[in-house]
């Protein structure tokens, strides 16, 4: 799920006794290309926000590393209310006070999972489960496992005709930074073969996305900002901060901005709804396109429990 709103899902539409949960699109994409030092200024829930970018992707990480310190020392006195101070809302370490703290206890260890983060942060900081070793919370599983999962998902490659890989990431890094998107690790690559499908499950309060594309290519980057490019399949499962409800889509919004779309299809179904995009931008539905960056809802709004989707991989409609 992209960063926009404060919350990953927001609780909206109350008719009678009905009460619907909006998808929050959220902004943790990168929407500029961002050099170490460049003042970006963009609306947030309302505010204008400005802030100095102090992340410079994979390809200058240890050049700044000796920084990082410092900045999580000054987004220590950061708080909610004062998120128009904060200088890098993208990439926006979490408070002292709610640090990435961890509990020892697995969520279910004999599942294959390890153990899980505590939340941490609020609003556009907020970090749910990243998992003990990090990355553990998302895992490869078999199609006969797939009824021991709460959250799954079924990657369909019947459309294929080659092998695919699809490369997963959670939305924050292990140090609290919302921007695993430019990781260069993958906490889970899983291979597609053609015409078969492969299985993932996903432990609670887990919020990131996957990418997919021929096992025979790199995972597609910016080359100028080393963000991932393609058609996002975003998730989030079971997600504390808004009591349980999960969310899914599919988002063209990085491609478009490198000016990229030429990607494999993709479409996402589940609990009924569906998002999808077809292969090159062909045709979006219920989707994300950069036009609709600060639109709210778009996707699947699940309520709490357990969540199977299905991603129909080189989708074409």
């Amino acid at each position: 799920m992209q960063v926009k709103n404060s919350l990953v899902l927001l609780t909206a539409l109350t008719a009678g006794s009905a009460v619907a949960r909006l998808h929050g699109h959220e902004r943790r994409h990168q929407h500029h290309e961002r050099g170490v030092g460049t003042w970006v200024t963009a609306v947030i829930d309302g505010q204008t926000v400005s802030w100095q970018n102090t992340y410079a992707g994979p390809t200058e990480a240890a050049a700044v590393a000796a920084s990082s310190a410092t900045e999580a020392a000054a987004a220590a006195a950061t708080t909610e209310a004062t998120v128009a101070n904060v200088k890098n809302v993208d990439d926006v370490k979490v408070s002292s006070s709610a640090t990435a703290t961890t509990t020892s206890t697995a969520s279910s260890t004999a599942s294959g999972f390890g153990g899980v983060t505590s939340p941490s942060g609020t609003g556009v900081t907020y970090c749910g489960n990243v998992g003990i070793p990090y990355g553990s919370n998302i895992i490869e599983i078999s199609k006969d496992e797939l009824d021991s999962y709460n959250y799954t998902i079924t990657l369909d490659g019947s459309n294929l005709s080659e092998d695919y890989k699809a490369y997963f990431w959670n939305s924050c890094t292990e140090s609290g930074s919302l921007a695993g998107f430019f990781d260069t690790v993958f906490p889970l690559t899983v291979t597609i073969s053609a015409g078969s499908s492969a299985y993932v499950a996903l432990d609670v309060d887990t919020q990131g996305a996957f990418v997919t594309a021929p096992s025979s290519s790199d995972v597609p980057r910016n080359s100028a900002s080393g963000i991932i490019l393609g058609f996002w399949g975003e998730f989030g499962f079971g997600t504390t901060i808004n009591d349980g409800w999960s969310g899914f889509d599919v988002s063209a919004i990085e491609a478009q901005i490198a000016g990229i779309t030429d990607y494999p299809g993709l479409k996402i179904t589940g609990d009924g709804q569906t998002s999808s995009i077809t292969t090159g931008l062909g045709t979006v539905s219920n989707a994300y396109t950069q036009d609709l960056t600060d639109v709210g809802g778009i996707g699947g709004n699940v309520s709490p429990g357990s969540i199977a989707l299905t991603a129909t991989l080189n989708y074409s409609g």
